[in-house]
């Protein structure tokens, strides 16, 4: 591999890119919204990621095999998404090397797409973000994102945006609300909304307000069932001791 790490990244020439990171984190927001935007804006496979501590396997869509670690692109813009659990050492030398190729290529945005998980429903689940800079921060409390001041953001996103500003490239996380223990595809259209703000991407989420509304169909269903059967048992209980 080149310069010694044990990662090499596949991409071609992209001057000014935009790159929008979704690998699986909570919710697996990020990884639905990124196959959800390169399937509706018509991307293409432009590279992968090669390494040998990636698991040995193909991927295989629509009948043609794919590496687990791909870029997806269509104009100036990349997308990185990733169909296997990635060790942390190896995030780590993944966001080196991209980072070292987003800044040759003089990058306009690095954007990762995440959940953060709350353990609860509400009416308006919230997008929270981060920004490697302060007036980052402040265009995205004018997008109405808000805005994590302590914590910790682990992964890929949080490895991205450490490396970016190192070299001070715009780099920004988006992470959706999420209760956290089943995937989100209204979380993921709610980080899309602000990613349409920060790029010119033009694309609607209704599938993804549709495939969430089915999804909370079936537990508001499950829930419903789960009821029922507890109080069917009280009354069988108090049958037996009252």
């Amino acid at each position: 591999m080149e310069n010694g790490s044990p990662v090499k990244i596949v991409l071609p020439e992209i001057k000014n890119p935009i790159l929008i990171e979704g690998y699986p984190g909570i919710g697996l927001v990020g990884h639905i919204a990124g196959n959800f935007l390169a399937k509706e804006l018509g991307m293409e496979m432009i590279g992968y990621v090669e390494s040998p501590f990636i698991p040995p396997m193909a991927l295989i869509l629509n009948g043609k095999p794919n590496p687990p670690l791909r870029f997806y692109g269509k104009d100036n813009i990349i997308l990185a998404v990733a169909d296997i659990y990635v060790p942390p050492t190896l995030v780590s030398e993944i966001a080196r090397e991209l980072v070292r190729y987003l800044r040759d290529m003089k990058a306009d945005k690095i954007i990762s797409l995440g959940g953060i998980g709350i353990g609860l429903f509400k009416e308006k689940m919230d997008v929270w973000g981060v920004g490697a800079k302060e007036e980052l921060n402040k265009e995205l409390e004018n997008l109405g994102v808000k805005i994590l001041q302590y914590g910790s953001i682990m992964g890929m996103s949080g490895k991205l945006l450490w490396e970016a500003s190192k070299e001070k490239l715009d780099a920004y996380v988006l992470l959706g609300e999420t209760f956290g223990d089943r995937p989100d595809p209204r979380a993921a259209a709610n980080v899309i909304e602000v990613l349409k703000k920060l790029t010119p991407i033009e694309v609607s989420t209704e599938p993804l307000l549709k495939e969430a509304e089915m999804i909370e169909a079936q537990l508001r269903k499950m829930h419903e069932q789960m009821e029922q059967a507890r109080r069917k048992a009280e009354k069988q209980y108090e049958s037996i001791y009252l």
